[in-house]
């Protein structure tokens, strides 16, 4: 973005059919313009609306548009791509090519422990939170736990659900979840029955994107290859139970989780899961800003996300029950598997630790 084709200045803020001040190049005002126009489309894109609006074409022209300001080099080299309509080409094998992709932030399948020193801190969470999960599960008379069937729009390489509810991710076994936030959305009756839990996302780990959830994998289940949606996040996993006979590919990087022992990898790289164990596998899942984002970049990522999530958010309300399950939108979907279990039958557990199991 050229330094002076800064599109709020006085001159252009009017758009009445006046002709330029003669010291004005009408040549450069017609480049602003087109840049005016393009930013616009942008926000439209992302449906950023009145005030929203106007904060982000301030941030843009004050940060965005200044190349002397480094803490937004990488946000500007983004919003260059979005305004051309052009995806960042990272050469990278197996990470998704997506226009939400940050130019030069670091990649690794799986991340360093020592470079995430806070994953320490969230082992210590780790008997709290298990505790609490245990405890959720039902034991035929209590209410059930609140999982629902994991489910995603069908795209082009995944079949439909049996029930025609979105797509499962799996081609055997069942992939189960509890949200306690999805995509800026807070699950309240989740987050109330896991205090603990909560308040060690809110309070350990840093920037967290507002997506964080229990993962439940059943025994003999495989999780297809997938990619998550951008390299902005890192996926943060703190292993709960049923570890033994799981692994995860992340690219081409195999592991294999240890009870409460934390660890983070980019969820932007092809990925998927086998578990082969006896144990219903569970873990807690918490997503992050990348480390290398500064504060005004996610600032302003956080904000266009929000903008779009509230927009499909809306959507869902303004046609709630209209839309058969074929139709539905993920919003709609993830709502509607809320209903789908009736029991915690599918959650096998280690009989030494079941909270429900009295000794004779």
């Amino acid at each position: 973005m050229a330094c002076d084709a800064r599109p709020w200045s006085a001159e252009t803020d009017n758009d009445s059919a006046e002709s330029p001040p003669p010291h004005v190049d009408s040549a450069l005002l017609k480049q602003r313009r087109r840049l005016e126009t393009k930013i616009d489309k942008v926000l439209d894109d992302w449906f950023v609306l009145g005030i929203h609006r106007a904060g982000a074409k301030k941030f843009i022209q004050d940060r965005i548009a200044n190349p002397d300001d480094a803490e937004c080099s990488r946000l500007r080299h983004w919003w260059l791509l979005q305004l051309n309509g052009r995806v960042w080409a990272h050469g990278l094998p197996l990470m998704c090519h997506a226009s939400e992709n940050v130019p030069g932030l670091r990649s690794h399948h799986v991340w360093p422990s020592e470079s995430l020193p806070w994953l320490h801190t969230v082992e210590g969470h780790f008997a709290q939170i298990r505790e609490e999960l245990l405890a959720a599960r039902s034991d035929g008379v209590s209410r059930i736990s609140g999982f629902q069937p994991y489910r995603d729009p069908v795209g082009a390489h995944r079949e439909a659900a049996a029930d025609g509810l979105g797509a499962e991710g799996v081609d055997r076994g069942a992939w189960n979840v509890l949200y306690l936030h999805l995509n800026h959305k807070r699950f309240d009756e989740n987050c109330e029955r896991f205090p603990a839990t909560v308040r060690a996302i809110d309070e350990v780990f840093p920037r967290h994107y507002c997506h964080a959830f229990f993962s439940a994998l059943t025994p003999g289940s495989h999780i297809m290859k997938h990619h998550g949606p951008s390299n902005r996040m890192l996926r943060t996993w703190l292993p709960i139970c049923g570890m033994e006979g799981f692994r995860l590919r992340v690219g081409d990087t195999m592991v294999s989780p240890e009870e409460g022992k934390a660890f983070a990898w980019d969820h932007s790289f092809e990925h998927e899961a086998w578990h082969d164990g006896a144990e219903t596998r569970i873990v807690l899942i918490v997503d992050v800003w990348h480390p290398d984002l500064t504060e005004p970049e996610v600032k302003f990522l956080r904000s266009l996300q929000n903008c779009r999530l509230r927009a499909g958010r809306a959507l869902v309300e303004m046609s709630a029950g209209d839309r058969t399950h074929e139709e539905a939108t993920y919003f709609e979907i993830v709502d509607r598997a809320r209903h789908l279990l009736s029991s915690d039958d599918w959650w096998v557990i280690n009989a030494e630790r079941d909270p429900t199991t009295k000794a004779t």
